[in-house]
């Protein structure tokens, strides 16, 4: 590992270690609302702040919003930390990384909507510590914010967390259901990332290592959690991260953002829902494929990776997944049950992703996945 990326139990012990390293005399901590203290996180590190100046910004809204980046932002420049610790899941860790970075900025929502926000500088260094496996957040430069129920991405090399720090004991209190979210939201990331057409063969490797843990771990985990399936979920995230951080992820990413912000699903749930469907459209059309890869060998890796032999198969391993985690694909029960509901849906895919899709999708094959879904 990195010298920059703290992995494995009691890794929370090396925060002491940077604050000496690096002569921290403030600290603005991001945390969940809840997940600091539920996690154990205020406790663990208490006793590495003790010669430092701390102030904590709490999130309380379930994704990043803006309004809460302008908060952030206010925070930053009154407090002037020489030290950001994000901790919690992947939209604390989203909102920090972001406000880091923006907090001079003026006239942010104009900018990042035309997409000419000009990232210059970080305020300061950042520790990124996940109390959920599942986004990969640590390790990627690229932060999730919504404006106005709509999602946009702020990306930039600056953006990525200075420090990486993944500690098993700080996700073993996690709901069952926000952790079968989380982990098929690290699967979804890292099997997206193998077609994604801005995969490589880096992306690939750390896409295959992913999968790996999370098909050995990742019901488990749900069921009869451990440090162990805590580590090694962990593992699946923080490599799933690495992946997408290089390949960026794919349509059912593009489609899981207004099933967030308008129906409140949550994030790993909500791609959940459409991901075979994108998986089989892709294989189907496969002749079709703008990929610089050959797409058919892609998913013979895949095939290979799940010891099956088809599309179809595929599809009843990953339902057989979602299904015993708990997780449902029925988007009824989220109260998604006309046209009008899919029509805003399909207003607000982000786009940016579905470009990633290895076959081109039109607003046409988009409706023929999700009208089927609501009869």
């Amino acid at each position: 590992m990195p010298e920059n990326e703290f992995i494995g139990k009691n890794s929370l012990d090396n925060v002491h270690f940077l604050i000496d390293e690096n002569k921290i005399k403030k600290i603005l901590i991001f945390a969940g609302k809840n997940s600091f203290f539920d996690s154990g996180a205020e406790d663990l590190l208490k006793k590495s702040l003790v010669k430092t100046k701390y102030e904590i910004f709490y999130k309380t809204k379930k994704y990043p919003d803006l309004s809460e980046l302008y908060l952030a932002n206010k925070c930053i420049n009154d407090f002037k930390p020489n030290l950001i610790i994000a901790i919690g899941g992947g939209s604390v860790l989203d909102l920090a990384k972001s406000s880091n970075v923006v907090c001079f900025i003026n006239d942010i929502k104009t900018k990042i909507q035309s997409g000419k926000l000009n990232i210059k500088k970080k305020f300061c260094k950042l520790v990124a510590i996940p109390t959920t496996a599942g986004s990969g957040a640590e390790v990627t430069s690229n932060a999730v914010l919504y404006i106005d129920k709509k999602k946009y991405s702020i990306e930039d090399k600056l953006i990525k967390p200075d420090y990486a720090i993944i500690d098993p004991h700080l996700i073993m209190s996690v709901p069952k259901e926000i952790s079968a979210s989380s982990g098929i939201d690290a699967f979804s990331q890292a099997l997206e990332s193998l077609v994604s057409v801005r995969s490589n063969d880096e992306s690939m490797a750390y896409a295959i290592k992913s999968l790996e843990y999370s098909n050995n771990y990742l019901i488990k985990h749900i069921n009869e959690k451990t440090l162990e399936t805590s580590h090694k979920m962990l593992l699946a995230a923080f490599y799933s991260g690495k992946a997408i951080n290089i390949s960026k992820t794919t349509a059912p990413h593009s489609l899981s953002y207004p099933f967030t912000s308008y129906f409140g699903v949550r994030h790993g749930h909500a791609v959940s829902l459409t991901l075979t469907d994108f998986f089989k459209f892709n294989f189907k059309n496969i002749k079709y494929s703008k990929s610089s890869f050959n797409l058919k060998d892609r998913y013979n890796k895949i095939f290979n990776l799940f010891n099956i032999k088809s599309i179809n198969e595929l599809e009843n391993k990953i339902d057989l997944i979602i299904k015993n985690i708990g997780l449902t694909k029925n988007i009824r029960e989220f109260n998604i049950k006309s046209s009008s509901d899919i029509n805003l849906i399909l207003e607000n895919v982000n786009f940016e992703r579905l470009s990633n899709n290895p076959v081109e999708l039109k607003i046409g094959d988009l409706k023929d996945i999700l009208i089927p879904k609501i009869k």
